[in-house]
């Protein structure tokens, strides 16, 4: 057992991470979802960045009691929302949860998944711009969108627009645009 855990670590190894502007005529889309085990509390945020990494619109949405999918699923489904109410065309859309994104692409094939009418939602949201790609990316390259859906926690139930960057994640905002990196450990293979 413990020559298997010591073949594990090995695999691993540390790479730095930054978030990464969207190309010139595109718009970037981070949401993120958050939940408090102790209460079950959820909640979900989002910014929106055009290609210099500059702030568009983003959104904080507190929902109550639920499930870290169901806060992932939110976020996306609000941010898609967000971004199509804006009259942006073409988004990329990054998000740090793998499962909600691998649900979004197999939404037809979800059947009775308790976030199947919302995968599916958020699908048929995909394909109304004229360009949309959705990724999984690490939390690294996530901390603005992060920062916002925790601070989702403070407000009353339901969602918060901002059109201007809220003060309390201007530093985030800014080791973006510099392109301050975190190191993460990754397998190898």
């Amino acid at each position: 057992m413990a020559s298997k855990n010591l073949h594990k670590a090995s695999a691993m190894i540390q790479v730095s991470l930054a978030w990464v502007p969207p190309s010139p005529g595109q718009y970037k889309l981070n949401v993120d979802g958050t939940r408090k085990s102790a209460s079950g509390c959820i909640g979900a945020g989002g910014v929106i960045r055009d290609s210099f990494g500059d702030w568009t619109c983003g959104f904080a949405a507190n929902l109550g009691r639920g499930q870290i999918l169901e806060a992932e699923m939110w976020g996306l489904f609000f941010g898609l929302k967000l971004a199509k109410d804006r009259g942006i065309c073409n988004l990329l859309v990054e998000m740090d949860s793998a499962v909600a994104v691998k649900l979004v692409k197999n939404s037809t094939t979800l059947g009775l998944h308790p976030v199947a009418s919302l995968a599916s939602c958020c699908w048929e949201l995909i394909g109304k711009f004229e360009t949309c790609a959705l990724q999984h990316i690490y939390r690294e390259r996530n901390v603005v969108a992060d920062c916002i859906a925790q601070w989702s926690y403070n407000m009353d139930l339901g969602v918060c627009l901002f059109d201007m960057a809220p003060s309390w994640v201007g530093a985030s905002l800014v080791d973006d645009l510099i392109g301050v990196t975190r190191t993460r450990l990754v397998c190898s293979e």
